[in-house]
């Protein structure tokens, strides 16, 4: 079994080429890179011909190629008639290049044109799902009308079908030809994968220097390139106390809306407020624990509490936290997932290597910028395509969203992320409409996507590929991982987990027993043969011997602090919040440092 693509290119490989490749290769499909710079080369790249699955070019080779006064551009054109798929990448407006398509198409294409402004969306047709996948018939942008283009066609072809256009002109298309289908994406860059990011990944900034060569690969490689077997989503709240109601929030009504448009909810629940829980409303929870659960958020909930790199600090707040969530299901029964939400979004590398130690299942957050690197965090591209970030400690630090712009919840489904929604209790301020709508939308991007608790969600989210008929690997991020196999014969998997060595692994186990594994190059790895139609846990122990508590109690000026935050933030929360007025102006008194919330 084949995954290997070709990237044919003219005198020498340029910039984009290099970028493709590196995407390419990045999602698990080796690229081959041949150069043809006469009939010299060309005859020896036909003489060595392999039957690949794909060529990919650019329009600028392309037209170098049909340039050559040793190759004719029908011989030029004939070589990518001679393989399945074509992808012609890199096309602009410049002269040579609309030749080369206009040849190359017959003429179907006829010119290339820029945009005179950046206001125009990008539409994707809902004809060809197999290809646009999440995506289909969605419009979003604006454009990037610098790398943007249009193509004009001669006239209507019923060959040509067009996956993306802006302005009603195609811009990510294809042409089928009698043994070929040739792509083309009007769009003169393709992402670096190892440039520098603002820590945040938006579908209008990144959708046409990924997203349709991507489409592109995955059409033509299908099980061979990553992917995530089982989407799942789940919308979290954070903050909120377990009762009848808080502040716009009531449980019950939630309850109701979740039954009736298909979604699951995770309450972040502060730690500090163990013992206040409602008897009533953990009786509901733990009765619809099909749809609520509830996860870890902060210790005290006070400002940047897990942003200090103070690792006995650290330690001692991480573990009053877990201890305060174990009493509160021991005194409650509602199970809780050891998975932290920081309290502001704030943290540090050194809180996720403790998190790791204490076998933490993963964090969730609103921004994956640490606080101790600020402008020096080095996110790059690369690192936010995958499902996790795992560059600090080989700690998993999941993303999360606001429900707002519904093509980039597309993106992270497209890339094998999970859907994770978080908002907080004024969101419901003018009722349960606005999220019924906008999970309507959610659920309307993939017949595959599966609401979960976010303890499943976390368990199910890991990226596979098939190496050959029954032998898939398997990248997984947390420490406790459900791997599946759905066919009715038996399978290899090899399960590969990025680790760095910083927390030492205490123990490895498949189902509950023991099983060896090793480590090499940063990465762990195992083997194990899955029987038809079986999955199995795998989950790995961490040490946390090496780290210290601190000594020091809590005074008790902290604890009239925490204690006046707590109600003073939920008297906001349930009161405040119902008078805009008032609202504002304690919002201005806090900026003014009158006091903190």
């Amino acid at each position: 079994m084949t995954s290997k693509a070709t990237i044919v290119f003219a005198r020498e490989a340029s910039i984009l080429d290099l970028h493709l490749a590196r995407l390419a290769e990045f999602f698990g499909i080796e690229c081959r890179m041949v150069r043809i710079d006469g009939a010299g080369n060309l005859g020896k790249f036909l003489s060595h011909w392999e039957n690949p699955p794909c060529i990919m070019t650019s329009a600028r080779s392309l037209a170098v190629l049909f340039q050559e006064d040793a190759i004719s551009p029908n011989i030029a054109a004939h070589l990518f008639e001679r393989v399945p798929f074509v992808f012609v990448y890199g096309i602009t407006p410049g002269a040579q290049e609309t030749y080369a398509v206009r040849h190359l198409t017959d003429r179907v294409i006829s010119s290339v044109v820029s945009f005179d402004r950046s206001e125009h969306f990008y539409q994707v047709g809902t004809t060809e799902r197999d290809i646009t996948n999440e995506f289909s018939g969605l419009a979003f942008g604006p454009i990037d009308q610098d790398i943007d283009f249009g193509l004009v066609l001669d006239q209507p072809q019923t060959r040509f079908s067009t996956f993306v256009s802006i302005n009603n002109l195609p811009f990510f298309a294809a042409l089928k030809k009698q043994t070929s289908c040739i792509f083309f994406l009007a769009c003169r860059d393709i992402a670096d994968l190892e440039s520098q990011t603002n820590g945040s990944l938006s579908a209008h900034k990144y959708f046409s220097r990924i997203i349709p060569a991507l489409m592109f690969l995955r059409h033509v490689f299908q099980e061979q390139i990553w992917h995530n077997p089982s989407p799942c989503a789940n919308f979290i709240i954070d903050d909120p106390l377990l009762r009848k109601s808080y502040g716009f929030l009531n449980y019950s009504r939630l309850s109701e809306e979740m039954d009736r448009v298909e979604f699951t909810t995770t309450i972040a629940f502060i730690p500090w407020n163990y013992r206040r829980t409602r008897a009533s409303t953990a009786r509901l929870i733990k009765e619809r624990s099909d749809r609520f659960s509830i996860c870890v958020h902060g210790c005290d909930h006070t400002a940047g509490e897990f942003a200090t790199t103070e690792v006995k600090q650290l330690n001692t707040q991480t573990r009053l936290a877990t201890q305060r969530m174990r009493a509160h299901e021991q005194r409650t029964g509602v199970p809780y997932t050891e998975v932290m939400v920081f309290p502001q979004g704030r943290f540090s590398t050194t809180s996720l290597g403790l998190l790791k130690s204490h076998n933490y299942l993963a964090a969730v957050n609103s921004t994956v910028i640490p606080e101790d690197l600020g402008e020096e965090h080095s996110l790059t591209v690369a690192d936010l395509l995958v499902p996790a970030i795992s560059k600090y400690s080989g700690f998993p630090l999941f993303m999360r969203r606001y429900p707002r712009e519904v093509a980039d919840f597309a993106l992270d489904l497209f890339l094998g992320k999970p859907v994770l929604l978080v908002e907080h209790h004024n969101y419901f301020k003018n009722g349960y409409d606005i999220i019924r709508e906008f999970i309507t939308q959610i659920n309307a991007l993939s017949k595959k996507l599966q609401w979960t608790t976010l303890g499943e969600l976390l368990n199910n989210t890991y990226l596979q590929k098939k190496l050959s008929q029954d032998t898939f690997e398997c990248k997984i991020f947390t420490n406790r991982q459900v791997i599946h196999n759905p066919e009715p014969i038996e399978r290899q998997y090899i399960i590969t987990k990025y680790e760095d060595n910083e927390i030492p692994i205490k123990r490895v186990s498949v189902d509950g027993r023991q099983y060896p594994y090793t480590i090499e190059d940063n990465h762990f790895r195992l083997y194990i043969d899955l029987p038809p139609k079986s999955a199995i846990e795998v989950t790995i122990g961490y040490s946390n011997a090496h780290y210290q508590l601190a000594r020091e109690a809590q005074s008790l000026r902290r604890n009239v602090k925490v204690y006046l935050r707590r109600y003073l933030s939920e008297f906001r929360d349930n009161y405040l919040c119902r008078y805009d007025r008032l609202l504002l102006l304690v919002d201005r008194m806090k900026n003014r440092h009158f006091f903190k919330l």
